[in-house]
């Protein structure tokens, strides 16, 4: 148990005291003198313990305690010339300046110093206490400084209660005085019936006015427990507090700010608002979660996975504002918004049936040299793919230039449409060719003029890229054989890249070699096909031509 009275006040801090001081009284607490005038007056002694408490002495040229006298509640004393005072330093000398109410305590000579291995005592003794009980200010001032500066009066006061007669407040014991963290204590006290009482500690105030113990369970950490007991006039009530202390194995912390100059292991769950780690030291977690209704994770420097195996895992959408390095494998399983630039050696998409990736806006950039495979079907659904020529190969087809304003693919799918059971027929031998000529290099398929009655329907298809600003000659040899009959049909397409544009006659002078005058296609809308183009046999509802 200890007591945590009188309470004190100081001056501001450029006029703090040089020295520190502490304040006591016998007995604890003062009573207050009767109220009866002819009653014999209750005596009683402050004692004031001095010292200086930085490594460099004060210079102290005088010390003042005032003291208030009086009828009234807040004087201590009814007489300050029945007092006795008293200081333990050697060639001191006191007296009383009744006017000013002070005991004025100074050194023989103008000032003498006072060091940190300097302690001293002021005693007031057989003080005759007033007969109010209530409180009353105590002011120590000392005229001080260090060095050569010049001495100014700094003071600091503390209120001195003076109680009733027949109060006391004491024996505040806490069983047990050490416990498991949520475990529970036992407070008991002794108190007098004329005053109120409360209990405190943490953020808790109960009212025990009526009790003498009180148990308190689910402590966490390292527990001061305040009693409180307030009595006299409310007008200037007198406060005595008695005060417990019960210790916490592996407590729960709460504080402001945490400076670590060595190891420290959080091993449980750990919620900081700020945590910094010295640049030249390493923060070792588990697991890092967010909290709240909105918990967030933010990383200013680098986060690295550096033992194999590790995984980080994210359950909900994940944003990079900045620039993105993936070294190795990354695999996405939800939805994934990155900001910035993104390097990476391989991204792996959800593997499953409904797995995708999906570039909402921007572009897709290859570097050169590299390449973009695709080893399924490739859909671009903002620009379907838009006919250029679809008719059968009898009606023939000129060789065409055309000049690609944008890059894209141009396909020119061959279905052979005509059967026989004849295995001699000359036309099983004999081929219709298509040709697609860009950037210097040469592409072609073939169909044969006939197919057996039964197999599966022969058909060719070639897809050929074209960057943008080339040229793309198209041609067909449909050159049937004398007394052949055989028949089959030609579509070309233009699937333009990033949102078109798409292609266009190719002037002479766009054409790096010579060739014979031909007549220049250009695409049509699907809409224009359908009005001026021959069926797609391959396309719902087309018929094959008979062989």
């Amino acid at each position: 148990m200890s007591l945590v009275s009188p309470t004190h006040s100081t001056d501001t801090a450029e006029n703090e005291p040089l020295l520190a001081y502490t304040v006591s009284t016998s007995p604890d607490p003062l009573k207050a003198s009767p109220e009866n005038p002819q009653a014999p007056e209750e005596k009683g002694e402050l004692q004031i313990v001095g010292s200086r408490q930085r490594g460099t002495a004060a210079d102290v040229q005088w010390i003042r305690v005032k003291v208030h006298a009086g009828p009234m509640s807040p004087d201590l004393a009814t007489d300050l010339a029945k007092i006795t005072p008293r200081i333990s330093l050697p060639g001191w000398s006191v007296r009383l300046d009744s006017a000013a109410k002070e005991f004025v305590f100074s050194p023989a000579s103008s000032h003498a110093p006072i060091g940190p291995d300097t302690g001293f005592t002021v005693q007031l003794s057989e003080i005759p206490v007033n007969r109010k009980v209530g409180t009353s200010p105590i002011t120590i001032t000392e005229s001080s400084r260090t060095g050569s500066s010049a001495f100014q009066p700094r003071s600091t006061t503390f209120n001195v209660g003076k109680f009733p007669a027949d109060f006391y407040l004491r024996n505040l014991i806490c069983t047990p005085l050490i416990i498991d963290n949520g475990g529970e204590v036992t407070l008991t006290w002794e108190r007098s019936a004329n005053a109120t009482y409360e209990l405190l500690y943490g953020d808790t105030n109960l009212d025990v006015t009526k009790d003498s113990s009180k148990k308190i369970t689910n402590v966490k950490s390292d527990t001061t427990f305040y009693l409180r007991g307030t009595t006299g006039d409310a007008s200037n009530p007198v406060v005595r507090i008695l005060s417990a202390q019960v210790s916490v194995k592996k407590p729960d912390l709460e504080i402001g700010n945490l400076i670590v100059h060595g190891t420290t292991r959080l091993n449980g769950a750990t919620n900081t608002k700020d945590l910094t780690v010295n640049t030249a030291n390493t923060l070792h977690v588990r697991t890092i979660e967010g909290s709240g209704a909105y918990g967030s994770l933010a990383i200013g420097g680098r986060l690295t996975l550096s033992t194999e195996g590790r995984e980080v895992n994210v359950l909900s959408k994940f944003t990079v504002a900045g620039a993105t390095q993936l070294n190795g494998t990354a695999q996405v399983n939800g939805t994934t918004q990155l900001n910035g630039a993104t390097t990476t050696k391989n991204l792996t998409v959800d593997p499953g049936a409904d797995g995708y990736l999906w570039l909402k806006t921007g572009r897709l950039d290859t570097a050169a040299g590299t390449n973009l495979n695709a080893y399924g079907t490739v859909g671009i659904f903002k620009n379907s793919s838009q006919r250029l020529h679809a008719n059968y190969i009898s009606n023939g087809f000129r060789e065409t230039t055309y000049r690609a304003n944008g890059a894209g693919f141009l396909t020119v799918v061959m279905t052979c449409l005509s059967f026989t059971s004849n295995t001699g027929w000359r036309e099983l031998n004999a081929y219709y060719t298509a040709s697609v000529t860009t950037g210097g290099v040469h592409h072609e398929i073939s169909v044969p003029q006939v197919a057996y009655s039964g197999s599966p329907q022969p058909k060719n298809q070639m897809s050929v890229p074209v960057a943008k600003g080339d040229t793309v000659k198209v041609s067909l040899n449909n050159t049937q054989l004398p007394g052949g009959e055989g028949a089959g049909y030609l579509s070309v397409d233009w699937t333009p890249l990033g949102g078109g544009p798409n292609l266009t006659r190719a002037a002479a002078a766009d054409i790096p070699e010579a060739e014979e005058e031909e007549v220049l296609e250009t695409f049509c809308s699907d809409e224009e096909a359908g009005a001026g183009v021959a069926a797609d046999p391959g396309a719902p509802g087309a018929e094959p031509a008979a062989g």
